[in-house]
């Protein structure tokens, strides 16, 4: 089953400087008949409940940016312009220094901080709610579970918006307007000690392994649990320990959290495709929910579908789908094509990339794909862009096994997960020579790419390796050949340039308020 977020609130939400009024109708279509304002909302567990999901409802359009941020700007991707107008997809993966204007980038922090506010709000107003639970339903203390979901999903939030953006305003509280045309940008040091951690650490300390309706039972499939904030904390972590900051002290950290969700998905036989094939099928919606540790919730339903799959696929025949596909120009990189050519005999190659167009296919289960995996067509209920129904992930064993590897090192531990990833996949084990420091990092470096590539997991990684300039001006000196515009390329990147700039229209809100990042001044 699916978590379908079908609440909104109105409520104070980020745009000038940090929050300012709106509606939800000016970013989603309400279908719900359970829509409350504020003003009515938060008097039961119930709505609590309703808010909860409210909150979960702020993650839809989160993959398009991810798409766009992070595999748009890293060396898995390559782009080029669909026509003569502008497209903010290839600014960003050209480094243009001018996307201060681009309207993905203010989008892209207005919604974050709209998770933001939707759950400090919904903090404040649970912490005065009693649940009373049924008396057949376990003994979980389900207000605490609530709040630990909300702070799971605000550490999130602040997790993008630190990698993203570096020095960023917090609040853990709802403001005033005035309070948030007063609240400067606090240090990335500090935003992850004050407010992720120990939001994350909250969030363990209160969830269990699955999550709860208002009522005390078991909700369906879909809402963060132990696991899910467990495997985030750790990726936190271990972003921590590298590139910008280098904090080294929390390896060990970062490497007990990951080891306590392996440990778990395990011995409960959880998260894991057993093979190959089944590896394939995790890209089909009907076993949404299976293999992900958390993953952002899609339906075929108009504004609740998928917006990654229309945004990356170029146009297609209709032997594929029957509506017209975007035309964007987002293909796999010469790079990442030649470490699948390396063994054509791994399953994720073709299940990750057309081997004919060359564009991620990954998310895209059309007519084809699922006659040849065996599932029924769905093509008749995909009838304009926002209806694809696959889920996105946001978390995967897969990546919490190969960071654990990462720090572990050629341990037998280490080699052990790296081992049951490439052989699941069709490569040999780990040979003795792949097994000395430098050379297992770099295959575990590999395995991210061809496990996780187009889960915008890549870019981060460069950034935390802090090889981001090398191998993304390598990427344009591959197409250079004397060519001017490639040269521009590569001179864009430039030190700083990991982070994006504060979008203008933040800059703008109170002229002082904020400092630019440094690449873009």
């Amino acid at each position: 089953m699916k978590t379908i977020y079908h609440i909104c609130i109105s409520i104070i939400l980020l745009a000038g400087a940090l929050f300012t009024t709106t509606s939800c109708e000016d970013w989603l279509e309400v279908k719900s008949p359970t829509s409350r304002a504020t003003e009515d909302f938060f008097q039961t567990p119930i709505q609590a409940e309703q808010a909860l999901l409210g909150i979960y409802n702020g993650l839809l359009p989160v993959p398009e940016y991810i798409l766009l941020m992070s595999d748009g700007r890293s060396d898995d991707v390559w782009t080029e312009p669909a026509d003569d107008k502008q497209r903010d997809y290839v600014d960003i993966s050209v480094f243009n220094p001018s996307i201060y204007t681009a309207g993905t980038i203010n989008s892209a922090w207005n919604a974050f901080y709209k998770i933001v506010s939707r759950a400090n709000l919904f903090l404040e107003r649970v912490e005065h709610l009693e649940f009373n639970v049924e008396d057949d339903a376990e003994e979980v203390d389900v207000k605490a579970t609530f709040m630990a979901e909300a702070r799971f999903l605000r550490a999130y939030a602040y997790f993008e918006l630190v990698r993203y953006w570096g020095r960023v305003p917090v609040a853990t509280k709802s403001l005033s307007a005035a309070e948030a045309m007063s609240t400067p940008q606090s240090e990335a040091q500090d935003v992850y000690e004050q407010v992720i951690i120990p939001d994350l650490q909250y969030a363990i300390e209160n969830m269990k392994d699955r999550a709860y309706t208002s009522s005390g039972g078991i909700a369906e499939s879909g809402r963060a649990t132990l696991p899910a904030a467990q495997a985030l904390l750790g990726r936190v972590y271990l972003t921590m320990a590298g590139f910008p900051l280098y904090d080294t002290s929390k390896l060990s950290l970062a490497k007990e959290v990951l080891g306590e969700v392996i440990t778990y998905a395990e011995k409960n036989n959880k998260y894991w495709a057993a093979d190959g094939d089944t590896w394939q099928r995790i890209w089909i919606s009907d076993n949404d929910n299976k293999y992900h540790i958390f993953e952002v919730q899609y339906v075929a339903e108009k504004n609740y579908g998928n917006p990654v799959v229309f945004m990356s696929v170029p146009n297609v025949g209709t032997d594929y789908i029957g509506i017209q596909m975007s035309g964007n120009r987002i293909t796999c990189s010469e790079a990442l094509a030649a470490l699948y050519e390396e063994n054509k005999a791994d399953v994720r190659y073709e299940a990750t990339v057309d081997p004919k167009k060359n564009y991620f296919t990954k998310f895209f289960e059309h007519k084809i794909k699922r006659k040849e995996l065996g599932y029924s067509d769905i093509d008749g209920q995909i009838v304009d862009r926002t209806y694809f129904p696959i889920n996105y992930p946001l978390i995967r064993l897969e990546d919490v096994m190969l960071m654990y590897a990462e720090i572990a090192g050629p341990t037998d531990e280490g080699v052990r997960l790296v081992n049951k990833i490439r052989t699941r996949a069709g490569l040999a084990a780990l040979s003795a020579a792949q097994k000395n420091e430098n050379a297992f990092l770099q295959c575990v470096e590999d395995e991210r790419r061809r496990e996780l590539a187009f889960e915008g997991i890549r870019w981060h990684d460069l950034v935390r390796h802090n090889t981001y300039m090398e191998k993304i001006r390598a990427k344009f000196s591959d197409k250079a050949a004397g060519t001017s515009v490639y040269d521009n390329y590569i001179n864009n990147v430039q030190p700083g340039t990991y982070l994006y700039p504060i979008p203008d229209t933040q800059m703008k809100a109170k002229e002082g308020l904020y400092q630019q990042n440094e690449a873009y001044k």
